[in-house]
């Protein structure tokens, strides 16, 4: 079910780009079913409109057996999507409770990362967890981004696809979005979208991105180097981006705006 809605909202967002929504229990970061893609650009999210609807649920942490407080989502408000495809207003609504992190040791994942979906970790990842994780993360103050970091951490330590890493990774920045911080956050930021441009590209190289989704994904490594202030590499790959042949229709008018932005050293 969390690959279900994933890709559902993954290619709704391939609206604009088939890859920037995933949840807990429901939605995560592996597609398993797929939507038509919109004519006209990136639709308005699910939900818009509404009140969000989302349950409160228990999960048992799988490394050390605490009750972790969590998120059943089904849907969420949002008032638009910004243009490296984050939902905007969906902070608290969603992105925020699409994980949940374990109050003791700090063991995060989406709703089918904990039992009874997830059998069982590996040995060596538990001790990882145990032993790294306190030492590297303030466990008794996390704000959200560090929980999305502590997430793809332990991706990688669970040799998840380089995809969800990057996902994670993404909707980090996603949490920061709206937020008035200081200048230790807005470098932290950038540390955090260029950890998603690394793993974005290392996906792409390992084609873990269908065929089809090429372009976009061209575009939102540009769109995130652009908000680095990488002006020289952003306006690089909205190039790449516009010279695939099966690039849709929509994106013309994003890889445009950008590219002008890019041009006036305009990274906000």
């Amino acid at each position: 079910m969390h690959r279900l809605i994933w890709l559902v909202m993954l290619v709704a967002l391939l609206g604009a780009f088939a890859w920037a929504m995933a949840q807990t229990g429901e939605p995560s970061p592996t597609p398993a079913a797929v939507s038509p893609t919109p004519a006209s650009g990136p639709p308005a999210a699910p939900g818009a409109g509404r009140q969000p609807i989302a349950e409160k649920i228990e999960l048992t942490c799988p490394v050390c057996g605490a009750k972790t407080p969590g998120w059943k989502i089904t849907a969420f408000v949002s008032s638009g999507v910004d243009t490296d495809f984050c939902q905007l207003g969906a902070s608290d609504t969603y992105y925020q409770r699409m994980i949940a992190t374990c109050p003791v040791c700090g063991y995060t994942g989406y709703n089918d990362d904990y039992p009874p979906a997830l059998s069982a970790l590996t040995p060596d990842v538990i001790a990882k967890i145990r032993k790294k994780i306190p030492r590297q993360f303030p466990l008794a103050q996390l704000e959200p981004w560090d929980r999305y970091s502590i997430l793809a951490q332990i991706y990688l330590w669970r040799g998840k696809p380089v995809i969800e890493v990057a996902n994670a990774y993404l909707r980090a920045t996603y949490t920061m979005r709206g937020l008035q911080y200081g200048r230790f956050d807005r470098r932290q930021e950038r540390e955090l979208r260029s950890l998603a441009i690394k793993h974005l590209i290392k996906a792409q190289e390992a084609a873990q991105f269908p065929l089809a989704e090429a372009s976009q994904v061209k575009y939102l490594i540009g769109e995130l180097y652009r908000r680095n202030g990488e002006f020289g590499r952003a306006i690089r790959y909205f190039e790449d981006a516009q010279k695939i042949r099966t690039h849709p229709e929509w994106l013309d008018e994003m890889i445009i705006r950008q590219t002008a932005r890019a041009n006036a050293y305009d990274d906000s």
